[in-house]
């Protein structure tokens, strides 16, 4: 074992006493907020994949000294089918890319500004409780509190990757790497010049990839139409956006037109619509907002919930409104 992940273990041994007990649960997504590199991380779009949470303190010189550890366990793990992401305990965006530049991270790294994801994970990040980790399964369940190679190889012997290691030419690699991890529209993006490449090879396997893609486009569809027959419009709505946006310009697109846009005229659907919207504020106040500011970030919430009840939008709404002491 290499000298640095020898200590790892060591002191992730350590704090691992202190997490608290939810093996075996579904792991709590991430509340309303911020990725300071830009993007957005669900784990529900994770699933099937393994992920690593990585609690820190930012104050703590000690959570500082072991970035280099962090850094060489992703570094360890970044051809696998795992995520890892940084949990900015407390911190706003501003504090949390700072703490990057500084520490030299190399994670994605969600702002926890009002301490929500600390609070889903039964955690109190402090200078008393430095670090935390959870090791999170294919299904989603928590698996291991520790960001070492035994807890995190016990939770990749179940996870494969979809596309890679399927033998397509390496030149699709961007495509591919996309496509892993739920972009498909820029992994379509990346791989429909190569269908017409010149080198016969690389257009075959481009093409075998895209009759892939395209059969998975066939059951979204089906998925779509079952969702419809069992009075679930938004799921089967999110299908047929799905496959249109993924598709665009092509035939499974235009078989999806005629079905969105009837489910787009129906009231759960506009609900749920307009809930997303307002929920994006949400996300974007949160981020911003100061512990002062508490109280109005979770009277915005609640008045999702109160606005567009029993859609799924609200329920999360709901759930932060109480999480942030609203009944």
């Amino acid at each position: 074992m290499k000298p640095l992940l020898a200590t790892l273990l060591l002191l992730t041994f350590s704090t691992a006493a202190l997490a608290a007990g939810k093996a075996g649960e579904k792991a709590p997504d991430f509340p309303p907020g911020l990725f300071i590199d830009g993007h957005h991380y669900s784990l529900a779009d994770l699933q099937g994949k393994a992920v690593v949470l990585f609690f820190y303190e930012q104050d703590c010189p000690k959570c500082r000294g072991l970035i280099p550890q962090r850094n060489e366990v992703v570094e360890q793990y970044k051809d696998k089918p795992i995520k890892f992401i940084a949990v900015a305990a407390g911190d706003s965006v501003r504090e949390a890319q700072a703490y990057v530049r500084e520490t030299h991270l190399e994670m994605p790294v969600f702002a926890d500004n009002l301490s929500l994801m600390e609070k889903r994970y039964g955690e109190k990040i402090s200078l008393q409780n430095i670090y935390q980790f959870r090791v999170i399964g294919p299904t989603g369940a928590i698996e291991e509190y520790r960001m070492e190679p035994a807890a995190i190889d016990k939770a990749l012997a179940q996870v494969k990757w979809k596309y890679k290691d399927q033998g397509y030419d390496p030149r699709l690699d961007p495509a591919i790497d996309r496509l892993e991890w739920g972009q498909y529209v820029d992994g379509m993006r990346l791989l429909k010049p190569y269908l017409k490449n010149s080198n016969k090879d690389l257009a075959a396997s481009a093409k075998k990839l895209y009759d892939t893609l395209h059969a998975e486009g066939e059951q979204w569809l089906t998925d779509a139409q079952e969702a419809e027959k069992s009075e679930k419009p938004v799921e089967a709505y999110d299908l047929y956006t799905k496959v249109s946006t993924v598709f665009a310009g092509e035939d499974l697109a235009k078989r999806a037109a005629a079905p969105l846009k009837a489910l787009a005229t129906s009231t759960t659907v506009k609900n749920e619509l307009a809930a997303r919207q307002m929920y994006e504020q949400l996300c974007t106040g949160a981020s911003r907002a100061t512990a002062r500011q508490r109280d109005q970030v979770a009277a915005f919430a609640a008045s999702i919930a109160t606005k567009y009840p029993n859609c799924p939008t609200a329920e999360k709404a709901k759930q932060v409104a109480q999480e942030l002491g609203t009944p």
